[in-house]
């Protein structure tokens, strides 16, 4: 009996190299092309044991990607595919409930890998982000580790240019819960503005430069 996998992406050749990646083994992946907005409607009934997120669709963060996927689908395990790579970024991932985290060097054998190590129940790191990680433990102290995953949900999405009512949407939270969370965050960071937010994430690496080995 297969196992089976969600897959979203808004790249149909990411979603057919998923498919292909797991054929012959005890998989199955049911992909869901992403249309602007993330739609698990068709996975609410059937819920899969895993669900493999792009987390490079447009104009949404991978963090909210993972947020609702966490809602809508409480147990089934999250694997998201990055394509830059942001230690700050991974380690909010894994706060709010990752269970994986790959990036386009990862081969088939390693997507499958990947796969059976999720399902027992272990967490995956491919290699270019778990070095990511390593190499954060040994830089000066980043002032956006003193945020929630919550609040660099929000974080990202303001430095993304969204505004309250749009993000609100997004977190299916009110426009007041969300200025909440931006006053929260300037008192924590020690900014008054989105401007300063900007300037400091550029600062500290929360938006990289793209490298061939992604942002590390």
């Amino acid at each position: 009996m297969h196992i089976s996998v969600g897959a979203v992406s808004h790249q149909i050749l990411l979603l057919e190299a998923v498919q292909a990646a797991v054929v012959g083994s005890e998989f199955q992946v049911i992909t869901s092309p992403f249309k602007g907005r993330l739609a698990l409607d068709e996975f609410v009934m059937n819920p899969p044991r895993c669900l493999i997120l792009d987390g490079n669709c447009p104009k949404q963060s991978p963090l909210v990607m993972v947020d609702r996927a966490k809602r809508v689908l409480p147990d089934t395990l999250i694997l998201v595919y990055l394509r830059s790579i942001r230690a700050i970024e991974c380690q909010s991932l894994l706060s709010l409930g990752v269970s994986g985290l790959i990036d386009a060097s990862c081969s088939s054998d390693n997507v499958v890998g990947a796969l059976r190590k999720l399902m027992r129940k272990e967490v995956h790191l491919a290699p270019n982000v778990a070095q990511a990680l390593a190499l954060s433990r040994f830089r000066s102290a980043n002032p956006f580790d003193k945020l929630s995953p919550r609040e660099l949900t929000v974080c990202d999405l303001v430095i993304e240019g969204s505004r309250a009512p749009e993000i609100a949407q997004q977190l299916a939270v009110s426009a007041k819960t969300i200025n909440t969370y931006r006053y929260r965050i300037f008192e924590k960071l020690g900014i008054d503005s989105d401007v300063e937010l900007t300037h400091l994430a550029y600062n500290h690496g929360l938006k990289g430069v793209e490298s061939t080995h992604g942002r590390v």
